[in-house]
């Protein structure tokens, strides 16, 4: 049986990540790194103020292919969503994409930019 982990989504979104890139001048952003593999990201924020939404999402930085492929896949998940909505988003929400549970250390590598969500978020009043 393959393993699901490597998908080929996952793949492609390692390979060609959508949203790579920073922002200029975000609203919202953090930086974190993953001192057990190396990873690092920085996940970049643009708000609409008038319906506190993400309009736009972007990360940067090096890592692994769950990293890259997780950020890649948050940064699509928080498109148009509010802030309100983003505070109930769950690490389960971006788990349920790999189609199976990585290991304790993997999960480290998928879960960091669902830290830097949650960081950029802190930043908020709701």
């Amino acid at each position: 049986m393959a393993r699901t982990l490597y998908r080929q989504e996952i793949i492609e979104r390692w390979r060609f990540p959508r949203y790579r890139g920073a922002l200029e001048k975000p609203d919202l952003q953090a930086e974190l790194a993953n001192s057990f593999c190396g990873d690092e990201i920085g996940l970049f924020l643009r708000l609409d103020p008038e319906r506190q939404s993400v309009v736009e999402a972007r990360f940067n930085g090096e890592g692994c292919a769950l990293m890259t492929a997780s950020a890649d896949i948050l940064c699509a998940e928080v498109q148009d969503r509010s802030l309100e909505e983003l505070s109930r988003f769950q690490a389960e929400d971006l788990l349920s994409r790999y189609g199976e549970t990585p290991s304790p250390a993997r999960l480290k590598c998928v879960l960091l930019p669902y830290e830097a969500l949650k960081q950029c978020l802190q930043l908020v009043v709701f």
